[in-house]
């Protein structure tokens, strides 16, 4: 009787422990750790941008038969001399009040933009204010619930060699996750999406694709480190971030 109880002590102990969290587990990582609190706070940017094609000097002598060509090439999306275009990029939910930052050339002269949260929420987004050098805006939303927004980290305190997240929607695929080291600092890199030379960026080899910019780049300890920029085509992971201290100055009288 005493050895059946024995068993079935040790039986209830194993599945007890078997059925708990993988709190003690080497793959609950600070890399998991920080996408789990953080990975919500990153959402995808959709914006909507119409293009007047009569405008076009061209327009006058050739308009009725490009009338016909692109009703006939891009369906639904041409109406009456006007191309509508949709995009895809990343942002940043960075105050509580539902303010997001993404890059400048994700949302300049488009005419609706859209936010969507990590659940699938879509919520209409306005631009509050922009720094094209720098590209970055910054939009706002009215968010129907609390996200935990990373803090910002200290350019300073950013440390070459040290492991960063890069959180995105690379080609539309919502929050993916990549993960590489800081490669270097205050680096120049030449992009059709800066007005001119984008300087003081920080370099990493976490991946970065179309559809990342904007995104986050958090260190181990859940800082915003930057938000994602570009990567360089025909070269092995080196991509690029706006360092959080810029977007810092972005967020200068906001609350």
């Amino acid at each position: 009787m005493r050895l059946k109880l024995l068993f079935a002590c040790t039986t209830i102990i194993a599945l007890m422990a078997c059925s708990s969290s993988h709190s003690g587990s080497l793959r609950n990582t600070p890399v998991v750790h920080v996408i789990q609190r953080y990975a919500p706070a990153v959402v995808n940017i959709r914006t909507e941008t119409v293009l007047d094609l009569k405008e076009l000097p061209e327009w006058g002598e050739y308009g009725s038969k490009l009338d016909t060509f692109f009703s006939e090439y891009f369906g639904r999306a041409y109406f009456e001399g006007t191309l509508k275009y949709k995009s895809i990029g990343s942002g940043v939910i960075v105050r509580d009040s539902g303010y997001v930052v993404t890059n400048a050339h994700v949302v300049m002269k488009a005419r609706n933009i859209y936010v969507v949260l990590n659940d699938g929420t879509i919520l209409e987004a306005k631009l509050s204010k922009a720094s094209q050098p720098d590209d970055l805006a910054l939009l706002k939303v009215d968010l129907p619930y609390a996200v935990n927004s990373p803090k910002l980290a200290d350019f300073n305190d950013i440390m070459v060699g040290e492991t960063v997240i890069a959180i995105g929607n690379p080609l539309g695929l919502e929050n993916s996750v990549t993960v590489g080291v800081i490669s270097g600092k205050d680096r120049d890199f030449s992009s059709n999406s800066c007005s001119y030379v984008c300087s003081g960026l920080l370099q990493t080899d976490a991946s970065i694709n179309p559809g990342n910019s904007g995104g986050a780049l958090l260190n181990l300890d859940g800082e915003l480190v930057g938000v994602n920029l570009a990567v360089v085509q025909n070269a092995q992971n080196i991509g690029f971030a706006i360092p959080a201290n810029k977007v810092d100055t972005l967020l200068k009288g906001v609350h």
